[in-house]
């Protein structure tokens, strides 16, 4: 098979490898109402689950930040699968609280383990298949298998849920199946970069220029994911406690509409530029988060599910906009360090609110606690667009004329 052949074999399958990992780590999403009822816990004790959860993704970003230059690409993302598997594993094994609590750390862990450096490697492998080719694709595709993932996966566990036998335990060992096969087509994939002997590397790295538009994209990455943790944490107990839905497979599909708009916008609008793109979250996040907050207040779904379907497109682009940014700005060594990052602090932004949301809906109640993570989730992006924005100095603008803007 020629070279070229390989790598383009090789980038479907590190892009499928990538959504049903995002997509396992997802599969409890719809489930915590049933966990909640069996276990007797409450809101505080979901966001409790999720912080745990953050607490692996940000070990392992950590981890592979540090270790991704050093071993190559694949081999980061093997173990990311081997501790998905073993996740999933340990959901069907032991369903109490504190396997609960075991079992989202280890997906957390394989989160942050393949986020960054499959990233990477998309975007490597694209090279390689496409060298004449701008690399805005591979970064597409990244992002819309990270998000496509994270919503296909309650999806189809909330189906199962509803429908299917065994809904603790059948979910996980279909998952199972699917990353075990996702490894074994990964094991073919040629590697993009050659292990290298060289002291232990910082896990974290910052773009060597233009540092406020660095951090500004990383805060941007923050904003979004507290949009996606939205839905993904506290979506189902917002439809069950505030607006009396008590299925698991409409659960399963309000956060796959709310996190799945995210991917779809990004294949859609994929040619948007980065400011442009910017411009259009700035118009449709305050539209979508409206809706959501007047769907919880007036206990009607259809407002809730049409703001979600809006607030996760203006997050997918916002997120794929910072992503692009960071990838222009990030010298190629450096690469998976600043790309860790970026991911540290968005998934900080996928925990932080939430805890504060779930903590805050035991005090000011759901109404009040939504309303005021809108306002603050509105305060970021203004900081993030008034960064973003602002007029290009004129040698900025020239250079992205020449290289495609970071903005």
């Amino acid at each position: 098979m020629p070279r070229t052949t390989t790598h383009r074999v090789g980038f479907a399958l590190v892009a499928t490898a990538y959504g049903a990992t995002m997509a396992a780590g997802s599969v409890p999403t719809p489930l915590y109402v049933l966990y909640q009822h069996r276990d007797h816990f409450g809101t505080t004790t979901v966001s409790l689950v999720f912080a745990v959860y953050v607490v692996g993704v940000v070990a392992g970003l950590l981890l592979a930040g540090a270790r991704a230059e050093r071993v190559g690409r694949r081999p980061v993302l093997a173990a990311a699968l081997a501790v998905q598997l073993l996740a999933c594993g340990v959901f069907v094994i032991w369903p109490a609280l504190p396997g609960l609590l075991l079992g989202r750390v280890l997906s957390g862990l394989s989160i942050g383990l393949l986020s960054g450096p499959a990233t990477a490697y998309l975007i490597e492998l694209h090279r390689r298949a496409r060298p004449q080719a701008a690399t805005a694709n591979a970064e597409v595709v990244a992002t819309a298998a990270n998000l496509g993932g994270i919503a296909a996966g309650p999806l189809v566990s909330g189906a199962l849920a509803e429908w299917a036998p065994a809904p603790l335990e059948l979910p996980y060992v279909i998952t199972g199946v699917v990353l075990a096969l996702a490894a074994l087509l990964v094991a073919v994939v040629p590697e993009t970069r050659q292990p290298v002997v060289r002291p232990w590397s910082r896990p974290l790295a910052l773009a060597s220029e233009r540092r406020l538009l660095f951090v500004a994209s990383c805060l941007g990455g923050l904003v979004a994911f507290a949009m996606f943790g939205l839905f993904s944490a506290l979506s189902p107990s917002f439809l069950a406690g505030t607006l009396g839905h008590r299925s698991h497979a409409l659960a399963g599909l309000v956060a796959f509409v709310g996190l799945g708009a995210g991917a779809v916008a990004q294949l859609g609008l994929r040619r948007l530029a980065p400011r442009p793109a910017m411009r259009a979250v700035v118009v449709a996040m305050p539209v979508g988060l409206g809706l959501v907050v007047a769907g919880v207040w007036t206990a009607l779904l259809l407002p809730f599910v049409v703001g979600g379907a809006v607030t996760g497109a203006a997050a997918g682009l916002l997120f794929r906009a910072c992503l692009t940014t960071v990838v222009q700005l990030s010298p190629v060594d450096r690469r998976a360090g600043t790309l860790a990052t970026l991911f540290v602090t968005s998934y900080a932004g996928l925990s932080i609110p939430v805890i504060g949301l779930g903590a805050a809906s035991q005090i000011a109640g759901a109404r009040g606690a939504l309303a005021g993570f809108a306002a603050l989730a509105l305060t970021g992006l203004a900081v993030v667009a008034a960064v973003r924005l602002r007029p290009e100095p004129p040698a900025h603008a020239a250079a992205g004329l020449a290289a495609g803007t970071a903005r």
